[in-house]
């Protein structure tokens, strides 16, 4: 069990594995999958799709998290920013075109993951939800800024119902092209087969200029988020709020 890397012609398809935790990460395994990103790019490779084992990723390991109550916050700062922080970091640096195959849930993190690719596939088992707000968390891996730059009113619609988005409601918000027969994987693999025909030197400058507002802006808004998840993973209510939550 763990993160999978696998090769379909030029894609290689980075797959979450832990389906007994429905791909919820805790730190090893974003420091994991953040390997697998970085290693699964060969010169041969002309895109990444990343995919789940039944679920996409029902996000971070909220258990774990409230384990780590009582970490120093100079000491959960350093881990929020290097695990967790480093994967979404990861994707946003990886060279190529990024699709995200979502045929299973997408929480929180996983919806993260989502956004940080270049694409969204949403299969028909397939949703998102933006889930940080339910624990009383904000996107601690820069969901709040991925979100807002694809779908600049979603916020607080997406807080105030916390909905489950289909393939239709994911379309509907701009946010992910749906796949009405087969699996998102299987479309995010053939859409990166098609673009190998335009050589993997312009598809290098397409993910340049594509992500060049977003990487100008991540930084700043990365240590923004650590800095209020720090403060309210150490909230007394954090932890009743995951109770509920995982009841």
């Amino acid at each position: 069990m763990g993160v999978q890397v696998e090769y379909a012609g030029p894609a290689a398809i980075v797959v979450l594995d832990w389906p007994e935790q429905r791909n919820a990460l805790g730190p090893d395994e974003s420091r994991e999958v953040t390997s697998a990103i970085e290693a699964a790019i060969t010169p041969d490779v002309c895109g990444l799709v990343l995919t789940g084992n039944g679920a996409f990723c029902a996000g971070g390991n909220l258990k774990g998290a409230v384990g780590r109550a009582d970490m120093d916050p100079d000491e959960r700062r350093r881990l929020v920013y290097s695990a967790y922080q480093g994967l979404v970091r990861a994707l946003i640096a990886c060279p190529v075109p990024t699709v995200a195959a979502i045929d299973g849930p997408a929480i929180g993190m996983g919806f993260d993951l989502a956004l940080a690719c270049d694409c969204r596939f949403v299969g028909p088992g397939g949703w998102c939800q933006q889930g940080w707000g339910r624990v009383g968390l904000v996107p601690g891996t820069g969901g709040e800024l991925l979100l807002r730059l694809k779908a600049p009113d979603a916020l607080w619609q997406l807080l105030e119902h916390q909905p489950r988005l289909d393939a239709a409601a994911a379309h509907a918000l701009h946010l992910a092209e749906p796949v009405d027969s087969g699996t998102a994987r299987d479309r995010a693999v053939e859409r990166v087969s098609r673009l190998e025909a335009m050589s993997r030197e312009a598809l290098e400058a397409y993910v340049d200029l594509h992500r060049a507002d977003l990487r100008a802006l991540l930084d700043d808004h990365l240590a923004r988020a650590v800095g209020h998840q720090v403060s309210l993973l150490g909230s007394p209510s954090f932890a009743e709020r995951v109770a509920r939550t995982l009841k």
